[in-house]
């Protein structure tokens, strides 16, 4: 048998080979990686050129039915962004030339650029020709301004070319017929001014003007036109390098008591126009009159604050004035630069002012009648001339004047006439009578001060001449039935009274609170404060509970009176009440060709609120006065249209007679009967009733019963006074 003997070595690889190995197989690695890179690279580009071509072919189809003037147009949403990648698209339209005369054909070319994986910048390009002799109607609106400014940044006396594009809703300029209006924002401090304010196109896709720079800041350029969406663009106006502070203030002279001045501290360049930006602090002293005012916005209560600039070049703040008067000197410094601003100072004029207005007070406000004993008949009347701010003046030199607006049969004044020569405040007296009453007097300015003279503003006071110290409160509700939407509202009007029940009042102001039973609803204004010297005051209650329906007790107390008073609402979610013009008037009936008033014909008007109410009931009465009219026919019409019956009730023999309505059996009830009976939507009817008689010197009662959404009847109360009786 052969054998073979292996040897086998037990030697391993040397270092060398190791490291030759390695190298061989990075070089191979390195090849491949850079193929793969390449390849992957190449896929990318290619699928950008795809969108970039895409993107040219939808322009190049978009501008097609457009006849667009020679030019370029770079489209406006650029940067387009897809797939994350940035992509620029302008469109270029040139006049095509032959034998050097322009054709009717145009050449359009749409490029689109962007940046490839490696840096690189490319773009791609796609033409096409346009007839213009061929091109079909254009279906393009105007829909937008686009403002574009060139230069966007200037130096101060500099100008911008203002250019106003009309675009369609495409964004390509369109032909345009009607006008655009441009402004300036800011409009204050003013930085430029414009050459047209208005710009009017005859058929034009844009025109130009011009901006010119009168100081240094930034300023929009605002286009705007009915229909168009507007646009602005926004100009830099650089001033000189940081020279001075300047101070301004506005205005340099101000009233006492709060009065503000603006303090605005300009950084300014050699030439004193706005500087470019600067940071840095500037401090504001008030270095003398420093009891005149404070400064700060809100003040600070201090003489000194600092102003911090961070790359700006204005800032404003407040100065705002004491209860004294006199020169406010502050001083605006620069704390920060090594190389100082130049500081400057203003002063502020803080005054008492110009006499302004009258204010007339009476006191006592409340006085009693002549001969009651144990109270003053007399009231010191005092006419005091102030400024603005109600801080008394002297100075005034003219004729004050007082009338009695109301109450004259319940006193007189002891003189008419207050001749001023300088002081701040003149006084005369006023006298009660036996007549007690509510009297308003006015104060008013009568100096002859030639054309330019303006008359100072009048003032009136009121007071009140009671027979008695104040007794009790009266409350009355107006209207007395409300909507409970919240909206709908009725005016409670509280009277002080004396013992007899006239007019009364305090010499100090009291406070009233009001009690709602149920507590439904709100009165506005409470707690409220009935002045000195008032007997009566109005407010509101309101109710916004859309659930509740019923009376609602509003009881009113005063402090010093023992006991309240009280007044029912009636509140629902659908109503009828008296119109806001009743217009309570006579009827009449035509005679041949002349219409004749007839008395015994009542009209007057109601309004049906919050939905449609069905009439189960109508009740009449009179309040007052002994029964003898008969009733002979009850009518409810639509108002103005009275051949749109609604509720008619006919008697034509035995007229029932109206009773009083203290006295069995109180109403005249009308629930059957009726020829034309329908419900009442929400709206204003006409009531015509029909008596047998005149009807003079009466107060009539009709209450409706009415009910919806399966309610039970509400009844809804209602006066009116005959004509004769209505002042």
């Amino acid at each position: 048998m052969l054998k073979i003997k292996r040897i086998l070595s037990k030697k391993g690889f040397t270092l060398v080979e190791v490291i030759v190995a390695v190298v061989i197989l990075g070089v191979t690695s390195l090849g491949i990686f850079q193929s793969y890179k390449v390849g992957f690279w190449g896929m990318s580009d290619a699928r950008m050129r795809t969108i970039a071509t895409n993107i040219a072919q939808e322009k190049l189809e978009e501008v097609k039915g457009k006849l667009l003037d020679a030019g370029t147009y770079p489209d406006l949403k650029n940067p387009i962004v897809v797939s994350g990648k940035n992509f620029n698209a302008v469109v270029d339209v040139e006049i095509v030339v032959e034998d050097g005369q322009p054709t009717t054909l145009r050449k359009i070319i749409t490029t689109v650029s962007w940046q490839k994986r490696n840096g690189e910048n490319t773009q791609i390009r796609i033409e096409n020709l346009q007839s213009t002799a061929l091109a079909p109607p254009s279906e393009d609106v105007p829909t937008a301004i686009l403002v574009s400014a060139n230069p966007t940044s200037i130096d101060v006396k500099g100008t911008s070319s203002i250019k106003v594009t009309i675009l369609d809703q495409d964004n390509y300029p369109i032909s345009y017929n009607g006008q655009v209006d441009l402004s300036l924002i800011p409009a204050a401090p003013v930085l430029g001014t414009l050459t047209d304010k208005s710009l009017t196109f005859i058929g034009e896709s844009y025109l130009f003007t011009t901006f010119t720079s009168i100081d240094a800041g930034k300023v929009d350029i605002e286009a705007e036109s009915a229909g168009l969406f507007s646009d602005s663009d926004t100009i830099t106006i650089t001033g000189g390098a940081p020279i001075k502070i300047n101070l301004v203030v506005d205005p340099g002279s101000i009233l006492i008591n709060g009065q503000t001045s603006t303090l605005t501290i300009r950084i300014e360049d050699a030439n004193g126009y706005l500087a470019a930006i600067w940071t840095g602090t500037v401090q504001l002293s008030i270095t003398s009159g420093q009891n005149t005012g404070d400064l700060g916005n809100p003040p600070v209560g201090d003489d000194t604050i600092t102003i911090n600039f961070n790359e700006e070049n204005v800032k404003t703040t407040l100065f705002t004035s004491s209860d004294q008067e006199g020169v406010a000197v502050i001083e605006a410094t620069d704390v920060t630069s090594s190389t100082p601003l130049t500081p400057d100072t203003e002063t502020i004029n803080v005054t008492s002012g110009p006499p302004y207005q009258i204010d007339i007070e009476a006191e006592p406000k409340s006085i009693f009648i002549l001969g009651y004993v144990g109270g003053s008949i007399l009231s010191d009347i005092t006419v005091t001339i102030k400024n603005a701010t109600g801080v008394p003046v002297s100075g005034f030199v003219g004729t004050i004047t007082l009338s009695l607006l109301s109450g004259s049969e319940s006193g007189s004044l002891a003189t008419n006439t207050l001749i001023f020569t300088g002081q701040s405040s003149l006084s005369t007296t006023f006298t009660s009578t036996a007549t007690p009453g509510i009297v308003e007097i006015k104060a008013q300015d009568t100096t002859s001060g030639g054309s330019g003279y303006v008359p100072l503003i009048p003032d009136t006071e009121t007071l009140t001449v009671a027979a008695g110290p104040p007794d009790h409160l009266e409350i009355v509700a107006i209207p007395d039935i409300i909507l409970n939407n919240g909206n709908d509202s009725s005016t409670l009007t509280i009277e002080l009274k004396d013992f007899n029940g006239n007019y009364s009042s305090f010499d100090e102001e009291k406070t009233l609170t009001f009690n709602l039973s149920p507590d439904q609803g709100t009165v506005n204004n409470i707690p409220l404060t009935l002045p000195a010297g008032h007997s009566q005051i109005s407010t509101t209650y309101i109710c916004a509970n859309s659930g509740f329906e019923g009376d609602v007790d509003i009881t009113v107390n005063c402090e010093g009176i023992i006991e309240g008073r009280t007044v029912t609402v009636q509140v629902a979610s659908r109503i009828i009440r008296p119109a806001e013009e009743p217009n309570i008037r006579y009827g009449g009936r035509w005679v041949w060709l002349w219409w004749v008033g007839d008395k015994s014909k009542v009209l007057f008007d109601i309004d049906v609120l919050g939905g449609t109410i069905a009439i189960t009931q109508i009740d009449l009465a009179w309040k007052e006065g002994s029964a003898s009219e008969r009733l002979q026919r009850i009518t409810i019409f639509e108002k103005d249209n009275p051949s749109n019956i609604k509720i008619r009730r006919t008697w034509t023999s035995n007229y029932p007679l109206v009773p009083i309505y203290t006295i069995s059996p109180y109403f005249l009830v009308i629930n059957s009967g009726f020829s034309t009976h329908q419900d009442l939507i929400e709206g204003t009817y006409t009531v015509e009733l029909d008596y047998n008689q005149e009807i003079t010197d009466r107060t009539i009662i009709i209450q409706f019963h009415g009910t919806y959404l399966n309610r039970p009847p509400n009844i809804y109360q209602l006066e009116f006074l005959s004509p004769d009786l209505v002042v």
